[in-house]
Formats: C-alpha cells, sequence, structure tokens
C-alpha cells in the first residue's frame, strides 16, 4: 500500500474513531487501522497532529459546503439562511464527534481555535466572497457595518453546533432541543433576517 493510501486509511479510521469515543488513544487508532504505533507516529509525528489534520478536514469540508451553498444563491436573504443554518445543523449532527474534539479538547483547543480564527475571521479568499456576498444583499459597502453583519450571521450558524455538542456531555432534556423542530427554526430564521437588516 503507498504511503498517500496508509496516511488516508490512518485518517479515515481516526474520524471514526472521534466520532464514537470522547477519548481515543494512539492505540485505538492504529488497531482500527490494523497498523502498529510507530506507523502513526511516522505519518503524522504524534496523535495530536493527526487529530488537528482530521479537524482541519472538516472545517475545510463546512467551509466548502458553505461556498457552494453562496455560489448557488439566487433567492431573498431569509430562505438562504434558512438553507445555511439547515445545512450547519446537519452537519453538526452528522460530525458531532470530531466538532466535540474541536470545541472541547483542552490538549487542542489553541490549535483548533486558530484554525477556525484563521478560515473564519481573518481576511481571505472565504471571507471576501461571503463579504462581497452580503454586500449585495444588504446593499452596503460600508466595511465596519459589513463585518458586525458578517459577525451576527456567523455567530447565528455556530449556535446549532454548540446545542449539538452540548448534548454529548448533557443528556437532560434542554428547551433548546427544540432547534430540531422547523417551525422553531423558521421562527429562528425570521428574528436573525431582522436583526441582520437592521443593524
Amino acid at each position: 500500500m503507498k504511503n498517500q493510501d496508509i496516511k488516508r486509511k490512518i485518517i479515515d479510521h481516526t474520524r471514526e474513531l472521534m466520532q464514537k469515543k470522547i477519548h481515543i488513544t494512539i492505540k485505538d487508532i492504529a488497531e482500527a487501522c490494523y497498523i502498529n504505533i510507530a506507523a502513526v507516529n511516522y505519518h503524522f509525528g504524534s496523535k495530536e497532529n493527526l487529530l488537528l489534520t482530521v479537524m482541519d478536514e472538516v472545517v475545510e469540508e463546512l467551509k466548502s459546503d458553505v461556498i457552494k451553498l453562496i455560489n448557488e444563491n439566487d433567492m431573498d436573504i431569509e430562505p438562504f439562511l434558512e438553507k445555511i443554518v439547515t445545512y450547519v445543523y446537519n452537519f453538526a449532527i452528522e460530525n458531532i464527534g470530531v466538532l466535540n474534539y474541536l470545541f472541547l479538547t483542552n490538549e487542542l483547543q489553541s490549535e483548533t481555535s486558530n484554525a477556525l480564527v484563521k478560515t473564519f475571521f481573518t481576511e481571505n479568499a472565504f471571507t471576501r466572497m461571503v463579504y462581497k456576498n452580503l454586500a449585495s444583499s444588504i446593499k452596503t459597502e460600508n466595511p465596519k457595518e459589513l463585518a458586525a453583519r458578517y459577525m451576527i450571521i456567523f455567530s447565528s450558524f455556530s449556535i446549532p453546533l454548540f446545542i449539538q455538542i452540548s448534548e454529548i456531555n448533557n443528556k437532560d432534556h434542554s428547551p433548546l432541543e427544540t432547534f430540531k423542530d422547523p417551525e422553531f427554526r423558521k421562527f429562528y430564521i425570521k428574528q436573525l433576517v431582522r436583526m441582520v437588516e437592521n443593524t
């Protein structure tokens, strides 16, 4: 098996393990891949580097899919935001284990926080594209106003992620679970649109 194939196998199995277990060891990863621990270290240097590789892929997937939704956008802001928030919510459900590592694992928090800030809160091709579409939707070119509205929208997209992640460690029923309800989500989007339009 080629080195690239082995690396891909390790990444894929690690992602599966992260979905199932809150804490995984390098031994867990090696056993899942039917390789020895030395092979994992050879390809990634450490378990932490491997976990960061997996999380970088997840963040890139999220970013890529959001870009695709923005590029396909030919609708008014309210149905568009509903589409985005629904997507992010479903993404959170499908990747809940990895997101737990992204937000809640102390050993990796500084590195994963940096990855999120770099992707979503620095000037790059992704944020420039979002700002351009936002400027077109709300008819403004003021950079500070665009930044404020972007922050509101991004914060609102993050809420579904945090709700889902909190359910890993808190099995008690929460009223926030109503976010799964399409009717609740509709009201949520309406309020979000009002906030963005009136900022």
